[in-house]
This record gives structure tokens, C-alpha cells and sequence, in this order.
């Protein structure tokens, strides 16, 4: 049977098969082939249109793989996709809208960059393109726990640098904080669906709780960090003892021996998110919670500010029993952060290098938190309150003002600034400004821009 809609142009530039391809799933869209139709053998269409009976073979398979057509053995193809009505379908796509010009970020506060002088990328290349000139290492997947070269350094440079207690078996690697979240919350069923974390420290971190189904408990804090008291009934608490949003300074003693025992007490597991805890300026980092309770303390730690924030490596330290528990799952999971880069950072980190740029870091940080604390308090009202927050690189700035915080950010936007954390309280508006972006020498322009955009 010669069906017209089949014929194909031998002149063109489209291969044959692709041609015929697409005029029999035309005609099975448009209904002009219907369920159960039989289409004519491989070799009456090859006649008919005068090509290979391999084009026809080929055209029919694919569209076998596709559930368009089914082939019935020694009786021939059939279409087996039921009327598809394409020009209604094509009418319901909604049009493209025109994207909004955004300005280009000149200053960027949001702490989510670095400035490009703070790296030491030169040498990361080359630590990268080490291990690109060994392909007997990168044509295979990784270690679903993470390379064993890059636990084994980690073993030792969280202890040396952090205090951290562990083993290379007790060390997960992952592509960032989130996706180690993901993990450990399915390792964690047994605590319960309730976490305590400080209220708006971490909205990233609360995000993954609120996929997993948890309920946060919103915990306040003072200068000493968060407080804990009979009420939160949570078995889980995440924390970061080396800041917080209200305030610079990490959780003293008395606070982390007060932390573990509400932990003991309700057999609780406390996440300890480091970020940032080596990068102390301007005092000496204080080690890690986890070094006072390996038993019961997740740590996690990460890279973004020492390296580049594109190379996504992050890491956690799980108690014995959590790691025992992550073993017997652990081929089920995949690596999500690049083998490469695992390898070249492990070589990074052998060779004394982080330990080096960590102390260039500090050095430039604290210069910089200097600069960005004297240009705003210079800039703005006397009244505004003005506090350097070391962990989080910023400078954090009380204003009262009128203006709506969504039009404040979004005039500071139009105006090529991009703003970091933000919150309103109490009638006080709170800007976390992230010097971490900001060349040293362009910290004066981006304040005097920041400023007439909020102070009108």
C-alpha cells in the first residue's frame, strides 16, 4: 500500500531515514495514521519511494524505540501511539516572555564570590592538570564515600587545623553542604522529623530539613550563640560554634559543655556546620565542637572561600554508629563532586599549599574587614550600629529606614549591587555586607554606591 505522505526529497541535506522518521510520526500526530494501522513492509516502501530497505529499517526501529509503532513477529508494523492532536498541543505552549534587563554586578555584597586576587588559582590549575595527564585515573567513576587520597589528607588536616577526631572511614565527600545534608538526614530517620537551628542563619540548610519533611524548632541566640532550654524537644540540632548571625564571636566553653550535655540527655546528634571556622582574622580560630564530642557531633566543612567557590568540595565527619550505617548503604549512593578535583585538591593540601594560602587569607581578610568597617561607619548616620562578622567575611549594619526591604533590593540591583543576607526587625533593617567579592581598592566605591541607594 503506498501511502503519498511517505515520500522523502533525495536532494536535500537531511538524511533519508531522519525524512522518513519524521513524515510517519507527522502523519500518526495529525491522525492521518491511527492506532493499529498497519504500515507497509520494509521492503514494499523501500520500492515504493525508492530507497534502501536500511533507511526503512532504520526509520521503523527508531520509531519502534519511540512507542510510535510495535512490530509484530512475522505479521508486519502497527502503530501503536494513540491520535495526538499537535497543533492543539503547540497552540497551549505558553510564549516566551522577555527577560528583564538586569545591570551588570559591579559590587557584589552578597559574600557568594571571591576577589579573583585572593586565589591562588595558577597553582590549582596546575594541581588540576596533573591529574587530567594521568587517564588511567579520570576514565573511571569515583568513590561513592570520596577519593581515598583526599580522606586520608582531610583525616589529618581537620585534626591539625580544626581539632577535628576521626578516620578516613568516617569522612563523606560531597558536592557542598546541601547534598551532604541530603545524606546524613537519611542516615538520621531515627532522631526524629525535628531540627533546632538558629532562626535564619542558614536558609539553604533549612531548605533541604523542609524536603525532607522536617519541622525546624527556630532557636533565638545571644552574644554566647544559641540558647537552649527544657522547650526544644528536638533530638537533631544544627549549629555553627564558630558564629552566628547575631554575632561574631564563637560559642564559648561554657555554652559547648552546656550543647553536649542537652545532646547526652536526649541522645540528640548535633550538626556542626564549620563554614568558614578556619577563617578567623582577627583572632585565633577555635576549634571545632566536634574535637569535644566525636561520638555525637556531625562536622562539616568546606572549601568555597579557601579555593574557589566553583569548586564544589565539601566534607563530613560522622560518628561511628552514622558511619557504621552509611557503609552498609554506601554503594547505593553516587559522588556528586568531581573526582578531578578531589584528587588535584588532596595533592593541593599534601603539599602544604591550603595551609599557605589559609595564611594569605587571613592576612587579607583581616585588611579588609578593617577597610569595610571604617568606610561604613564613615558613610552611614551616627546612629547605625556597625559589627564586623568574621565568619561570614561581612560587615553588618543596623539602619532604620523607611523604605520597603524588597524596593531596597531591588533598587540596589538596578543600581549593578547585589546585596546578601538581608532581615527586618523590631523596625531595624539588617544588612550582612560581604567584603569577600570586593577588591580592597573598590571597598570605598561600593560602599558610597550602597549608601545612595539606601540613604536617600
Amino acid at each position: 500500500m503506498l501511502y503519498d505522505f511517505f515520500s522523502v526529497d533525495k536532494t536535500g541535506s537531511e538524511l533519508l531515514y531522519d525524512q522518513l522518521y519524521e513524515r510517519i510520526k507527522s502523519a500518526i500526530g495529525e491522525g492521518l495514521l491511527k492506532k493499529g494501522d498497519k504500515l507497509p513492509s520494509m521492503r514494499a516502501l523501500a520500492t515504493d519511494i525508492s530507497v534502501s530497505r536500511t533507511t526503512v529499517d532504520t526509520a521503523y526501529e527508531q520509531l519502534c524505540a519511540e512507542g510510535y509503532l510495535i512490530k509484530k513477529p512475522r505479521s508486519g508494523y502497527y502503530v501503536e501511539a494513540d491520535y495526538i492532536d499537535v497543533t492543539h498541543v503547540n497552540e497551549t505552549v505558553a510564549p516566551v516572555t522577555e527577560r528583564r534587563y538586569n545591570p551588570p554586578i559591579k559590587y557584589d555584597f552578597s559574600s557568594s564570590a571571591v576577589d579573583p586576587d585572593c586565589t591562588d588559582i595558577k597553582f590549582w590549575q596546575r594541581c588540576v592538570k596533573e591529574i587530567l595527564d594521568k587517564p588511567y585515573v579520570i576514565t573511571s567513576y569515583g568513590v561513592p564515600q570520596g577519593e581515598g587520597e583526599l580522606r586520608d589528607v582531610l583525616c589529618e588536616y581537620s585534626r591539625r587545623v580544626r581539632g577535628v577526631i576521626t578516620t578516613p572511614d568516617r569522612i563523606v565527600i560531597g558536592a557542598g553542604t546541601q547534598t551532604l545534608l541530603s545524606i546524613l538526614l537519611g542516615l538520621c530517620t531515627e532522631y526524629g522529623f525535628d531540627a533546632a537551628m538558629e532562626k535564619g542563619f542558614f536558609p539553604q540548610g533549612e531548605q533541604i530539613f523542609s524536603d525532607f519533611r522536617y519541622d525546624i524548632t527556630p532557636l533565638s541566640a545571644d552574644k554566647d550563640g544559641i540558647i537552649l532550654d527544657d522547650t526544644v524537644k528536638s533530638r537533631m540540632l544544627f549549629v555553627n560554634s564558630s558564629g552566628s548571625i547575631r554575632g561574631s564571636a564563637p560559642i564559648p566553653i561554657n555554652k559547648r559543655v552546656q550543647i553536649i550535655r542537652w545532646a547526652e540527655q536526649r541522645d540528640a546528634v548535633i550538626i556542626e556546620d564549620d563554614f568558614n571556622g578556619e577563617l578567623r582574622c582577627t583572632s585565633k580560630p577555635v576549634p571545632a565542637l566536634q574535637g569535644m564530642c566525636s561520638e555525637r557531633v556531625v562536622y562539616i566543612g568546606s572549601f568555597s572561600k579557601l579555593l574557589l567557590p566553583s569548586v564544589r568540595i565539601s566534607y563530613m565527619v560522622l560518628p561511628p554508629v552514622l558511619a557504621d550505617l552509611y557503609h552498609k548503604r554506601m554503594d547505593n549512593y553516587n559522588q556528586t563532586s568531581s573526582k578531578t578535583e578531589q584528587l588535584a585538591l588532596a595533592n593541593y593540601i599534601s603539599c602544604g599549599r591550603l595551609d599557605r594560602q589559609l595564611r594569605k587569607l587571613r592576612n587579607i581578610y583581616a585588611r579588609k574587614a578593617t577597610v569595610m568597617y571604617e568606610e561604613v561607619k564613615n558613610a552611614f548616620p551616627a546612629d547605625a550600629m556597625v559589627e564586623v562578622i568574621e565568619t561570614a567575611l561581612s560587615v553588618r549594619i543596623k539602619l532604620r529606614l523607611n523604605a520597603d526591604m524588597d524596593y531596597l533590593k531591588a533598587a540596589a540591583k538596578d543600581n549593578g549591587i547585589r546585596l546578601g543576607k538581608c532581615r527586618e526587625k523590631n523596625g531595624l533593617k539588617y544588612f550582612y555586607l560581604g567584603f569577600s567579592g570586593i577588591p580592597e581598592g573598590a571597598i570605598h566605591d561600593a560602599v558610597c554606591a550602597l549608601k545612595a541607594v539606601l540613604i536617600k
